[in-house]
C-alpha cells in the first residue's frame, strides 16, 4: 500500500466520491482516499485533493482531458492529474503541462517526496523565499505571481501573492490561455 513519509490530514473524501472516480485511478489513489482523505503532503508544498471539489472547481476553468482525475494541486498552483495511465503535471504560471509516462502511482509519489526533484521537475523556486516571508498557503490557496508571469511578471518571490487556489487558477486561463505539453518528466 501507498503511504506518504508525512501526511496532514485536511478533510475526508466522501464514499461517493470515491466510487464515482475509482475507476479512474490506480487503486493505490482510492485506497489513499479512503484511509487519509485530502490533507497536505509532507511540509505541504503538494496536496492529496477531493477530486469531486477539484472537478467542481475547475470546471470550464482548465480544458482537462475526458476521464481525468485530480489527484495533488501544489502550493503555486500547479495540478498533477491522472488520465488513462499518464500523469499530467499542469503549470498553467508557466503555460505548460508536462507528462509523466509508465510510471506507477508508488513511482510518482517518490517523485512528490524527492526534495532533489523540487527544481527540476516540480520549478518550485520561488517559493521557499515567499514560504519564509508569509508561510505556507492555506489548503485551497496557493502563490500566484503578480502580475502573471504571462502577462510579463518576473519569477521572483517579491511577485508572489497568496490567492485562492481556483480563482487564481481562472485568472491565468481567462488572461493567458490553456497551457500546452511541454515535455516528459523522468521518475527514475
Amino acid at each position: 500500500m501507498t503511504r506518504f513519509r508525512s501526511f496532514e490530514p485536511v478533510a475526508p473524501i466522501s464514499d461517493e466520491t470515491i466510487r464515482a472516480y475509482e475507476g479512474q485511478v490506480p487503486a493505490e489513489v482510492t485506497e489513499l482516499w479512503r484511509t487519509d482523505g485530502a490533507g497536505l503532503v509532507g511540509d505541504g508544498y503538494f496536496r492529496l485533493v477531493d477530486p469531486g471539489r477539484a472537478a467542481q472547481m475547475l470546471e470550464g476553468v482548465i480544458g482537462l482531458p475526458e476521464a481525468s482525475t485530480v489527484l495533488f494541486t501544489t502550493a503555486l498552483g500547479d495540478l498533477v492529474v491522472y488520465v488513462n495511465g499518464l500523469y499530467l503535471v499542469y503549470k498553467p504560471r508557466w503555460g505548460v503541462i508536462d507528462l509523466v509516462e509508465g510510471a506507477s502511482f508508488d513511482e510518482l509519489v517518490a517523485l512528490v517526496e524527492d526534495p532533489a526533484q523540487r527544481d527540476v521537475a516540480w520549478e518550485w523556486q520561488p517559493y521557499p523565499a515567499a514560504r519564509d516571508r508569509d508561510g505556507a498557503p492555506g489548503f485551497e490557496q496557493c502563490y500566484g505571481f503578480v502580475p502573471l508571469l504571462a502577462l510579463g511578471g518576473r519569477p521572483d518571490a517579491g511577485n508572489l501573492q497568496l490567492s485562492g487556489l481556483y480563482e487564481h487558477l481562472a485568472v491565468i486561463a481567462q488572461l493567458a490561455g490553456q497551457p500546452q505539453v511541454r515535455a516528459h518528466l523522468q521518475t527514475a
